[in-house]
């Protein structure tokens, strides 16, 4: 069924959650990322490892996977290799593929791989192993050639070599990444239709679809995500904490020849009570996906699911940070999106009570207030639940869990959608 809808639709999730002593995120450093907010330094969890590891529960609990990688060429000549192809002559086909594209600035780069992610449906590797399989006899012939070519000017660049004075080694420089304008795109854009491998690489499923997709020059292959996520941030000043740590040596213990640690090291943590925030625009999704509702509805369940119960899971094995969040609001806009950080501007004080009560009944605080200021007229519906048996007034009704909350937004949207 396809539904296109007479207004923006837009769902707010809000989640409080307390991690112990863990490093969620790490920096270059190895330390837990942090941010500076309302004057004084947060524990930070970054947008993109919430999106990547929601994302990734998305796609199992759907089945629908897209694959972020450089390694387009790579897949598709191992799918190739399977057909009973050459290996040298699959990877010329996979490196081919990418430059039939003519994508300005999209090139091979030394790895052999593309000198930039992609993000394409699963689907499209073995659809682009197909097309190169259509064409194989003249991938085939232009594999010789192209090596043919190479040999003709490695010859010539001998010649030219022993023929000069200059002492210039030129061992300091790398090759450039093979491009639009090398003898291997040259034989790409003649060989392959750049139209069909262009419709491979432009195509989309619900996670490119909820997710969104950027590649430069190539107008074409961009989709605005409908997902829309925020940092998350401790909604109290928080700080990196020393673990000194030690490591046995099992043998040296047994034999009582050695004491003392087999190695010594330090790791970075933090402990928090984070704000998390993300907006999923149901118009934008329904869009994205040619107007299909049934996928829509089962993207958005899915996804409000995976925010909710998603591990973070840098180090992991030693921290088991593997909590949920003791409150959970979910609100349906027909106006925008409205995040709510603004509640913990002000940071949370220390309290032998810890920042749990502080920061929920502030998160109730400030959505009264956005009500009292925006008005209730672009609020479809809202509700919340979670660990805390407390009830807030400004969070709509309470309800029993989780797959309560997700049923009343799918079936608001059905509402809403007619």
């Amino acid at each position: 069924m396809t539904t296109s809808l007479p207004h923006s639709l837009y769902i707010d999730i809000h989640l409080i959650q307390s991690y112990p002593y863990s490093n969620l995120n790490r920096d270059r450093q190895g330390a837990p990322k942090s941010a500076k907010y309302g004057g004084v330094m947060r524990a930070r969890s970054s947008s993109q490892n919430g999106k990547r590891h929601t994302r990734r529960a998305v796609e199992d609990a759907t089945g629908i996977r897209a694959m972020r990688t450089r390694g387009v060429p790579k897949a598709v000549a191992k799918r190739l290799v399977s057909r009973g192809w050459n290996e040298d002559v699959a990877l010329t086909a996979g490196q081919m593929l990418i430059l039939a594209a003519d994508v300005k600035g999209l090139g091979i780069a030394d790895s052999q791989g593309t000198n930039a992610l992609l993000f394409l449906p699963e689907s499209a590797l073995d659809e682009l192993a197909e097309l190169a399989d259509t064409h194989r006899g003249d991938i085939t012939q232009a594999a010789y050639d192209i090596d043919a070519e190479a040999q003709k000017a490695a010859k010539k660049s001998t010649r030219n070599t022993n023929d000069t004075d200059s002492d210039a080694d030129g061992g300091g420089e790398e090759e450039p990444a093979i491009g639009e304008s090398s003898t291997l795109a040259k034989y790409a854009k003649k060989v392959l239709p750049k139209a069909e491998v262009l419709s491979i690489l432009q195509s989309k499923n619900a996670s490119v679809a909820a997710f969104g997709r950027m590649l430069a020059n190539e107008a074409g292959s961009t989709v605005d995500g409908a997902v829309q996520m925020a940092h998350g941030l401790s909604t109290h000043a928080a700080s990196t904490q020393l673990d000194y740590f030690t490591a046995v040596d099992d043998i040296l213990e047994q034999e009582g020849t050695e004491t003392g640690a087999g190695h010594m090291g330090d790791n970075r943590y933090t402990s928090a009570t984070f704000y998390r925030y993300a907006s999923l625009n149901v118009t934008e999704l329904l869009g994205n996906l040619d107007g299909d509702r049934e996928t829509a509805d089962l993207v958005t369940a899915e996804f409000l699911r995976a925010f909710v119960t998603t591990v973070l899971p840098a180090k992991s094995s030693g921290t088991a940070p593997f909590t949920v969040p003791h409150l959970t609001y979910i609100a349906v806009r027909n106006d925008r999106p409205v995040s709510l950080v603004g509640a913990f501007e002000t940071a949370v004080p220390d309290s032998p009570q810890g920042y749990l009560p502080a920061s929920m009944a502030e998160l109730n605080r400030h959505a009264a207030a956005h009500h009292r200021f925006l008005g209730t007229t672009g609020l479809v519906t809202h509700a919340h639940s979670g660990l805390s048996e407390d009830t807030f007034d400004a969070l709509g009704e309470r309800v029993a869990g989780l797959d309560g909350l997700i049923t009343r937004v799918i079936d608001t949207l059905a509402k809403e959608q007619g």
